[in-house]
């Protein structure tokens, strides 16, 4: 009996070790994926499954497009030799980096119908109807933050790139400018200094001028009478995106059908999952036939320039909010140097709402 308890001990432990090892791996995956800092095979894989939703089914699909995007000096996209082949990266190669990605770390996973197919849908969602998705689906990825739980207005605010093979491009360029120039350290607004304040101007503008095609959208309500801050935030986060999702489509900015992919800055495991879970669940409820929800993930901050970039926007509303007549500080000139950029008129915002569904979104295309 005592064998039997010490050996149960040791599989849990031995599981538990499995389970850290693999969310290690699938968040180091992530921040190489978000940043465009792309070093192996494995990355470069994930970095193809993100943007194409096309490669999560099919793994001729897969190997196409990592030939065409990283071997294009192999490989030109329209015929193929033996020869040619040999040179390429090996497609069961490529299909184990994609098992991994999809049954272990659970991201970019294919549709259910291609998962039953492979055998590993999950059991509980065998007897399911399964849901018929358009193939190679344009993608909606928003990455948000939020400000303002110890202040008088809450304010969430969200980034949407819909051409996700230029933002790893500007990615990259972003990469170069900031080991060129030395810099190792995070854009937070919280952290801008009298002596970073020209560097996060740079860093700003330069995103934006290699990013011509995102927009900016932000809510914020009056947090009197809320007690529950995380289910409030929750709800900002639903109509911001649930409005968002409108807005694109509406205008033809980026009309749907499209996949919904979502990155919040990361908090706490738990509160994180509890928000994705209602998010997910109450965007579902919404019935959008062309709507197709993606990833919900948390991500770390670090090395996603696109979470940095949505906190500083977020942050200068919020500061502009709560301090509308501060000047001189650093974080008063930077945050009226992103207004100003973004053409944001704070004034536009009405701080008598007190309900979330009272609150109005703001899109912000940025027009060089």
């Amino acid at each position: 009996m005592e064998n039997d308890e010490l050996n149960k001990d040791e599989i849990s432990e031995s599981n538990s070790e499995r389970e850290e090892k693999i969310e290690k791996e699938k968040q180091d995956l992530l921040s190489k994926v978000l940043s465009g800092n792309l070093e192996t095979k494995h990355d470069k894989v994930g970095f193809i499954l993100n943007n194409y939703s096309i490669a999560r089914n099919s793994d001729i699909e897969l190997a196409w497009l990592y030939w065409s995007t990283f071997e294009g000096d192999k490989f030109n996209g329209c015929h193929i030799t033996k020869e040619d082949l040999k040179k390429l990266t090996m497609i069961n190669s490529l299909t184990r980096s994609r098992a991994r990605i999809q049954n272990d770390y659970k991201l970019f996973q294919a549709d259910e119908k291609v998962r039953r197919h492979r055998g590993v849908l999950a059991e509980e969602m065998r007897e399911e109807a399964i849901e018929e998705k358009p193939a190679g689906l344009p993608m909606y990825s928003v990455y948000v933050d939020e400000t303002g739980k110890t202040q008088d207005y809450l304010s969430v605010g969200s980034l949407w790139i819909v051409d996700g093979f230029k933002s790893f491009q500007a990615n990259r360029k972003i990469n170069e400018w900031l080991e060129l120039n030395k810099i190792d350290y995070e854009f937070h607004f919280a952290e801008v200094s009298n002596h970073k304040l020209d560097t996060y101007k740079e860093f700003f503008l330069k995103y934006l001028k290699l990013n011509p095609t995102i927009g900016f959208k932000a809510i914020v309500v009056n947090k009197r009478g809320i007690s529950d801050l995380n289910s409030a935030i929750t709800d900002l986060t639903f109509h911001l995106i649930h409005k968002g999702i409108n807005h694109e489509n509406s205008t033809g900015r980026a009309p749907l059908p499209r996949l919904l992919q979502v990155w919040l800055d990361e908090e706490e495991k738990g509160i994180d999952q509890l928000k994705i879970e209602n998010l997910k669940e109450r965007i579902t409820r919404q019935k959008k036939s062309d709507l197709y929800l993606g990833d919900f993930v948390a991500v770390e901050s670090k090395y996603n320039y696109n979470i940095q970039i949505v906190d500083l926007f977020t942050s200068s509303i919020n500061r502009r909010i709560h301090n509308p007549d501060s000047l001189g500080k650093a974080k008063d000139e930077l945050a009226d140097y992103v207004l100003g950029l973004l053409n944001f008129d704070i004034n536009s915002i009405n701080l008598d709402n007190t309900e979330t569904d009272k609150s109005t979104v703001f899109n912000l295309d940025f027009k060089e």
